[in-house]
């Protein structure tokens, strides 16, 4: 079970970097970055296994998948870590374990995915954001 679990975050990983590095542009078409890590926690616990996106007003989004401890790590693409500087739409998301009853169910209440009202603004240098999500929160 623990093998299907790193294998399947390994693919999901792959797939991540496959999805930037197919939206790249290359190092040219690469805007100035600033850098943003953080914890994702939900009802206290650190959310493991999730993936990050931050989307902002205009321009290619930034992704980063959490670790057991709930840290990320934003990338712009497959070269370059970090987000643009700005305002961002924040969509957060874990889907349930590879063969459980719920793997296709996001694990993660939809007012912080598909109807996210979460934001973060993006300033230059190194930035810190972290997420402490209520899935009772409304």
């Amino acid at each position: 079970m623990l093998i299907n679990q790193v294998k399947f975050f390994q693919a999901l990983c792959l797939l991540a970097v496959g999805l930037l590095a197919g939206c790249s542009g290359g190092a040219a078409d690469t805007p100035a970055l600033s850098q943003v890590s953080g914890t994702i926690t939900l009802d206290g616990a650190p959310l493991s296994k999730a993936s990050i996106t931050f989307q902002p007003q205009s321009g290619s989004s930034s992704v980063g998948m959490t670790d057991e401890a709930g840290h990320y790590e934003l990338a712009y693409n497959k070269d370059a870590k970090g987000a643009v500087p700005g305002q961002h739409t924040v969509v957060i998301s874990k889907m349930g374990e590879p063969g459980s009853p719920n793997d296709t169910e996001d694990q993660v209440p939809p007012q912080f995915n598909r109807n996210s009202k979460l934001t973060a603004v993006v300033t230059e240098g190194e930035n810190t954001v972290n997420f402490d999500l209520d899935s009772k929160a409304k």
